[in-house]
């Protein structure tokens, strides 16, 4: 009985190894595709893995929130179909919520995917979708108060959400700079964050405020995501500056 009992559980702990170094390969390939221009590339195969982790663990909401991880990349870089990836980061993330209601990366990863996908389609439907992503973001935010990346796509959304649709949202305008703010606060090497606040001061002519956040997008060292600093944000920050009022 001994015996078939470990038979029994032994294949449970092999699937188990055989999907924990899928994913460590993945998360290499990941970390790679951030660092260099091989993006797409290695974030195609990362996906690859985190499939296969996935179909090994389907109980795993960690494995899903990587998959919905690697998918918002891709689509980020690609030149092909974008609408495909956040298809599949979206199911991801919704896989995860469900495995896990309280993870704070699924509901921001839900947000973001739902958010391009009705960027893309631009259908009737997507009426609805700012109500939508600001209650996925409250939900990250109650969990995690200081979640990055949640607290600066909720501050984009207040003030890049036109009048009209507005109206159906809990935040308001006024609330945009606070978010970004905190998501500048809580990582500092954010360029996207920086640049989006730099833009924000811009159109409301505080040129000392803007020129502070550009200065710091274009001195980073050690910017999250190297390839995005090195490829649009230090670019469009240097042109931003290029547009403010001499001082």
């Amino acid at each position: 009985m001994v015996a078939l009992a470990v038979g029994m559980v032994w294949p449970v702990w092999a699937l188990t190894g055989k999907a924990q170094e899928l994913v460590r390969q993945a998360d290499q390939l990941q970390a790679a595709s951030d660092a260099s221009d091989a993006s797409d590339e290695s974030s195609q195969r990362a996906i690859t893995l985190y499939q296969e982790a996935a179909g090994l663990e389907p109980n795993s909401a960690e494995i899903q929130v990587k998959l919905a991880d690697a998918a918002l990349t891709v689509a980020a870089w690609t030149s092909g179909d974008r609408l495909r990836w956040y298809q599949l980061g979206r199911a991801a993330a919704e896989r995860a919520v469900v495995l896990d209601q309280n993870d704070a990366e699924a509901l921001f990863l839900l947000a973001a995917h739902r958010g391009q996908i009705a960027s893309l389609q631009k259908d009737l439907g997507g009426l609805l979708v700012p109500q939508e992503l600001e209650r996925l973001l409250s939900r990250a935010l109650v969990l995690n108060p200081r979640h990055a990346r949640a607290l600066h796509m909720m501050g984009v959304l207040l003030e890049r959400t036109p009048a009209p649709l507005r109206l159906l949202l809990k935040g308001s305008a006024r609330d945009a700079e606070k978010y970004l703010v905190a998501a500048t606060e809580s990582d500092p090497n954010s360029s996207q964050a920086r640049l989006d606040l730099a833009r924000h001061y811009a159109s409301r002519r505080q040129t000392a405020q803007a020129r502070a956040q550009i200065q710091a997008v274009l001195q980073m060292t050690s910017p999250t995501h190297p390839r995005a600093w090195r490829e649009q944000h230090r670019p469009a920050a240097e042109a931003l500056l290029r547009e403010l009022p001499a001082e």
